[in-house]
């Protein structure tokens, strides 16, 4: 998939989104890197995206001097995982919507609920 595709269907998961939680998002940064980088690469497994920031649930989240809240896509590792190039653009927003989960404020247990209906769905 090229570049400006991924991109797109990055873009479009977070437009998918109900108006409330894309209001809450609007300062967070979405970046596509082809992999992870130093302590990140070291990571067991597909690392397919990170969220880097304080949670919106945090009591110290609006403290001055913060770094901005930073989603990152790993291309290649989307890529890798995906089970087919039709499956990729479900991937994407399945991992952006998941990093969207940790900005909220959501543990991994909680989001891999919710991957678990979501991908229920797609099946049907």
């Amino acid at each position: 998939m090229d570049s400006a595709a991924f991109e797109q269907i990055a873009f479009d998961a977070l437009d998918a989104l109900p108006p409330k939680l894309r209001a809450a998002i609007r300062d967070v940064q979405i970046v596509i890197e082809e992999r992870p980088t130093g302590r990140n690469a070291r990571r067991k497994g597909l690392l397919l995206g990170l969220y880097e920031g304080i949670p919106l649930t945090a009591p110290d989240r609006d403290y001055s001097g913060k770094l901005p809240d930073k989603i990152t896509l790993y291309r290649e590792h989307i890529e890798a995982y995906a089970r087919s190039e039709e499956e990729i653009p479900f991937v994407i927003r399945e991992t952006v919507w998941h990093e969207v989960g940790h900005f909220f404020g959501l543990d991994h247990d909680r989001i891999r609920r919710m991957e678990k209906r979501w991908q229920e769905k797609r099946r049907e």
